[in-house]
């Protein structure tokens, strides 16, 4: 029957998966070596291994089956497999019960409390609601789209005429369900919007209007924070680095189907000396981090999360920010961002920053996604003397 070759498949996956590789990865492989699974089977099954990475950390004594439908319970999927699990284990799974009552519920068949299931809650930063974060780590978020300043109205009408529906809105930023097809409408192709998380996006809003003209992303990826900027300093020019090329190309692809023209590229090491003397009204450092602010999305990655990585990574940043602020301008602005919820990549590491860096803590702000169906961030801005 087509619901146990599906089962097959997620536990066929979840025995071999070993957390060397990201799990989208490890997908695209198995779906590449099973040519035979159609775009609905392979939808099922990365909806299926994403739930059981997400929730089966709170049954820790049901068969890998049984989690499997308590997961698609807990995360709202409904699907030929998820029904089929339902019937067979007595789950009635009602839409309008809130998170809350599904992880109660969850309690009642033998689970555990989220807190207890996730590890680091010691390491958290201050302002981060801990029962509240650690809920929204079984939750799965969702895909959150930027519309580019003059676009509003094209982008609005093709999503009513594909019949595409924001589950939430803030402002121009829509959030949208994870299957939304967003990616094959015109809109997209032609650069209307961007797929931007909400909090990404809301990072920036740090920077005053009068910051200077003179911008250097330090960490671009594939530049969308260099987008975000564009759209709101049209005058100004940017400067990209990654120590990653295949990122860099990206970005440039994106800035030109974004018809952004004042902006040049260079793949380089901030943890060693920078062959340029340049110096810049702003850097933004959207530094390498753990991610843990957005392990809703990645939720294999704190199953097997060794905390002591932190410190590695704190390290990691201190240098990449003592690189960069060296090519500050006097009263130029470092603005620091992390995804992270852990209080050594953030309040903690900006307070040593700023004292070993000659700069001055302006402003800092937790961007608190968890409550939204988004990313958690952090941003700090300090100011060169």
């Amino acid at each position: 029957m087509r619901h146990q070759t599906l089962l097959n498949h997620i536990t066929g996956i979840i025995a071999g998966f070993d957390f060397s590789v990201p799990l989208h990865h490890y997908l695209k492989n198995h779906f590449r070596q099973n040519k035979q699974l159609g775009s609905r089977d392979r939808k099922i099954i990365s909806s299926g291994c994403y739930a059981f990475y997400r929730c089966a950390l709170l049954l820790p004594h049901k068969s890998v089956e049984e989690k499997l439908a308590l997961s698609f319970f807990i995360t709202n999927e409904t699907n030929l497999l998820s029904k089929y699990l339902f019937e067979k284990y007595y789950i009635t799974n009602n839409e309008s019960h809130n998170l809350s009552e599904k992880l109660e519920f969850n309690k009642q068949q033998g689970g555990i409390n989220p807190d207890i299931a996730f590890p680091f809650l010691n390491l958290l930063s201050e302002e981060i609601d801990k029962e509240v974060f650690t809920a929204s780590m079984f939750q799965q978020p969702l895909v959150w789209i930027r519309i580019r300043k003059g676009f509003e109205q094209h982008v609005s009408d093709e999503l009513k005429s594909k019949e595409i529906t924001p589950l939430q809105i803030e402002g121009k930023t829509l959030g949208f369900a994870p299957a939304a097809p967003l990616t094959t409408l015109e809109s997209y192709l032609k650069g209307y919007f961007e797929i931007q998380d909400l909090s990404s996006q809301q990072t920036l809003s740090l920077l005053p209007d009068n910051c200077g003209q003179r911008m250097w992303d330090c960490c671009s990826g594939s530049g969308g924070k260099t987008l975000l900027l564009a759209d709101r300093f049209p005058n100004a020019s940017f400067f990209l680095t990654d120590i990653r090329s295949s990122s860099l190309q990206n970005a440039e692809t994106r800035l030109k189907k974004a018809t952004v023209r004042n902006y040049k590229t260079l793949q380089a090491d901030l943890t060693s000396d920078l062959n340029f003397n340049e110096k810049f009204d702003v850097i933004i450092a959207d530094v390498p981090c753990s991610g843990s602010g957005t392990w809703c999305r990645t939720p294999e990655n704190f199953w097997n999360f060794d905390k002591h990585k932190i410190k590695d990574y704190a390290e990691l940043q201190f240098t990449i920010a003592k690189q960069a602020t060296m090519h500050l301008k006097s009263n130029g602005l470092f603005l620091y961002l992390t995804c992270s919820a852990f209080a050594e990549e953030n309040e903690e590491n900006t307070k040593r920053i700023a004292k070993h860096c000659n700069l001055s803590i302006v402003v800092q702000k937790f961007f608190h996604g968890y409550s939204l169906q988004a990313d958690t961030m952090y941003g700090c801005v300090m100011m060169g003397f």
